[in-house]
């Protein structure tokens, strides 16, 4: 597996337009691999000031098309293999996480399935947060665990189709490992829902202990 970085240009339209409507990149992402893959996961992270687009994929992908549409012309993007990161993944090791999600419950009213709603307190954000990570392999350190960004998302879907409206929240702290194996599988297949919007990629760095 690969984890990939490209360095966003925001100034560019065509980045300012897929910032908006992240199906967008969406369609880029798809456009790096020669062959269709599994669904890859990516996210849009800023740090320090400067805003990339994030995608871990299976094979490794050609960041071109990428680089061309939203990227700089001179500044090329990177990949690092993946596997050396899950095999550092212990039980009881600490990491500093970082996920981008879609935390969604269901609202019964009456009889049958109930409605998928977002949740829009920090606090529900959380909790859904910690019932993840106990599914997924690992605890959240709660004096650590904060709602580092949330933002609505609403954009039609394949050229003014159907309107999306989805909640997206970055969350960032420690986790400490639980269960190394659930972990490393959330780790590739992501967390949540919404992962054709850049949601559900969970990154750890800087193990602890």
């Amino acid at each position: 597996m690969y984890l990939s970085r490209v360095l966003l240009d925001i100034s560019k339209r065509k980045t300012q337009m897929a910032l908006a409507s992240p199906g967008k990149f969406h369609g880029a992402v798809e456009t790096a691999f020669a062959e269709k893959q599994e669904r890859n996961l990516w996210r849009i992270d800023t740090l320090q000031g400067k805003t990339y687009l994030l995608l871990l994929s299976a094979v490794k992908p050609d960041l071109a098309v990428i680089e061309k549409q939203f990227g700089y012309e001179n500044i090329h993007g990177e990949s690092k293999e993946y596997e050396k990161l899950l095999n550092r993944i212990q039980k009881g090791s600490v990491w500093h996480f970082r996920l981008t999600a879609n935390p969604i419950h269901s609202v019964k009213n009456g009889e049958g399935r109930g409605k998928v709603t977002a949740h829009i307190s920090e606090k529900h954000q959380l909790e859904w947060l910690n019932r993840q990570a106990a599914k997924k392999g690992f605890y959240v350190l709660p004096e650590t665990a904060r709602v580092q960004g949330v933002n609505w998302r609403r954009f039609y879907k394949q050229n003014r189709g159907r309107k999306v409206c989805i909640l997206e929240v970055t969350y960032e702290g420690m986790l400490r490992v639980e269960n190394a194996d659930l972990l490393k599988q959330a780790l590739v297949d992501g967390v949540g829902r919404g992962k054709a919007y850049g949601m559900g990629l969970l990154t750890v760095a800087g193990m602890e202990g």
